[in-house]
């Protein structure tokens, strides 16, 4: 269920921006700070059952590496440019998002 969700969202964000790098990027960037604040969730409050809901199910469907590559790799330029913008910016992403997470949920 959680992977059916993932990917309807990362489908209508295809969709909103034309099927276009901007809508896979945000995307993952989306996943990966949504998955840094599931992770916290789970760690505090959370089952196996949560666990593999909102991590492998609903950020795995929503977050896709295979269409980075193959927009890195068959693109009309800058492929490089965007595989490595899309892993720093993931990297920063997880450097805020975990740090918050811990806060809200510690506090909660």
């Amino acid at each position: 269920m959680g992977g059916i969700l993932g990917s309807l969202l990362r489908w209508g964000l295809s969709v909103a921006f034309n099927q276009n790098r901007a809508g896979t990027l945000i995307a993952n960037l989306l996943g990966v700070a949504l998955a840094s604040f599931f992770l916290v969730l789970v760690e505090h409050h959370g089952s196996d059952e949560l666990r593999h809901l909102l991590l492998p199910g609903f950020c795995g469907g929503l977050t896709t590496f295979s269409s980075v590559a193959l927009q890195s790799v068959h693109s009309t330029g800058n492929g490089a440019v965007y595989l490595v913008e899309t892993l720093l910016l993931s990297l920063l992403v997880v450097a805020i998002a975990l740090p918050v997470a811990r806060k809200i949920f510690k506090a909660a």
